[in-house]
């Protein structure tokens, strides 16, 4: 069944419930897609787990609960419906807590593609695949293993309460190409490439890309550890990004909050960085692998701006966060999928950008290091500890690249103090899309981060 046929019945289930209780809304939830993987010694075509639900969820005054079913036949949610107003009139249809549905609004959104990906055959993907694959290989012969990956994915979702009915089709490709280099003993492995909203067209990658890619692979081949210490450093875009998704991450989700697990609550409203530290949580970034239109819990996608001018001013909302913390709501209510619940969420999370050129935040630094190609991160937001992983730091001295590099390198602080060691802020800023973020360790939902090159001082190991 299509989801979008369920408009009519999910708006007459929502009138239904709220005879009983003082709010309920349905959100309806497919994602399908594929992924098309070529490596020097094996390929495979698998399609994406597919996924069709409904999740109905009720306010009783005091909390909210829902009920998930995969059966989207009448009978099916017409039980379910009537099963979730019986849990509620068990638990008490109580309390004084208002929910607010929101403006009057039906309107249906789709993302675009330029080339839809089912007009593309299987064997023109993977003929594509294969192109790179062989490109990357040929590129070195210290490359042992070239693997090259396009993914697609869709997701049509239906939210509706007693005021809204919306609708968004929203489509995304991924392309990246990794390369496996070894020489001797030592080994080095890197990948490139991007997602954007859209069809076949993001499976395209850049020749730059490739050359980039085993260039900076070759050069962290068998190179050294650096010196552990302080150090002045400029951190590339895609270092920026990971810092914002880690240092203001999971720490501002306000669902957080309520559970006590992050520091961030007590600094609303007061200094945590330089002045130069604007940062920013936005589904809203058109044509972002983590934009949408609305999120599962029906709020309109807008930018939030968490740090403005250093001061900590919003944190990133759910529905019942904001309902209990009694602030305003944010469009980051995003679920796994409809089997799963809902939390704060982050989306496309980035600094914004400052004033600086690359070239003077260069020359203004006699000894440190540039760091690229990050890897991974992790943070303690009860503690604002953060702990980032990268590939590549390069050496500066009197202003300019050395040419000499370090790996892997390790960013340890804490937050406050990272932020406010930022001196230089670049003029542009960029978003990157292959990040996927769980909430612990489960509840995966797409996300990217970005920002401008960085100056700051850091510990580095």
């Amino acid at each position: 069944m299509d989801i979008y046929t369920l408009k009519p019945l999910l708006k007459e289930l929502v009138s239904d419930m709220e005879k009983k209780v003082p709010y309920a809304c349905a959100l309806a939830m497919e994602t399908l897609g594929e992924r098309v993987v070529v490596m020097t010694k094996e390929s495979h075509v698998e399609p994406l787990d597919p996924s069709k639900g409904v999740v109905l969820t009720v306010f009783t005054g005091e909390q909210f609960i829902e009920y998930a079913t995969g059966d989207l036949s009448r009978d099916s949610l017409l039980r379910a419906s009537k099963e979730l107003v019986r849990m509620a009139e068990l638990a008490g249809i109580k309390g004084s807590v208002t929910i607010d549905p929101g403006e009057k609004l039906e309107k249906d959104w789709d993302v675009p593609e330029v080339i839809p990906n089912g007009s593309v055959s299987l064997t023109d993907k993977v003929n594509r695949c294969s192109v790179y694959r062989e490109k990357l290989q040929d590129m070195d012969k210290r490359i042992v293993n070239a693997a090259s990956v396009y993914a697609y994915t869709r997701n049509r979702e239906l939210y509706v309460n007693r005021n809204k009915a919306l609708f968004q089709d929203l489509k995304r490709g991924q392309a990246i190409v990794q390369a496996l280099m070894r020489d001797g003993d030592d080994n080095a492995q890197l990948h490139a490439g991007d997602s954007h909203q859209g069809g076949y067209e993001n499976s395209t990658i850049p020749a730059g890309k490739f050359e980039e890619l085993v260039r900076d692979c070759g050069r962290i081949l068998g190179a050294p550890r650096l010196t552990p210490g302080f150090y002045d450093c400029i951190f590339s875009p895609e270092f920026a990004g990971i810092t914002a998704h880690e240092a203001f991450g999971h720490g501002t989700e306000a669902d957080m909050f309520l559970k006590d697990r992050c520091r961030g609550a007590e600094y609303m409203g007061l200094d945590v960085g330089s002045q130069l530290v604007n940062m920013f949580d936005s589904p809203a970034e058109a044509g972002e692998a983590a934009s949408f239109f609305f999120d599962h819990e029906g709020q309109l996608a807008s930018r939030t701006q968490i740090i403005k001018d250093g001061i900590l001013v919003s944190p990133i909302t759910d529905l019942n966060s904001a309902t209990r913390l009694k602030i305003p709501r944010t469009a980051n209510g995003r679920r796994e999928s409809y089997e799963r619940k809902a939390y704060a969420r982050m989306t496309n999370t980035f600094f914004g950008a400052g004033k600086d050129t690359y070239e003077d935040m260069l020359a203004s630094i006699e000894s440190g290091y540039l760091l690229t190609r990050p890897s991974n991160g992790m943070e303690d937001p009860k503690g604002w500890g953060i702990q980032l992983e990268g590939y590549i730091a390069e050496e500066i001295k009197g202003g300019k690249l050395t040419g000499k590099v370090y790996t892997p390198v390790i960013v340890t602080g804490y937050v406050p103090d990272v932020l406010h060691s930022i001196s230089m802020v670049g003029a542009k800023s960029t978003i990157y899309g292959l990040g996927y973020c769980g909430k612990g360790h489960k509840e995966w939902v797409k996300v990217t981060d970005g920002g401008p090159y960085l100056k700051l001082k850091a510990r580095l190991g």
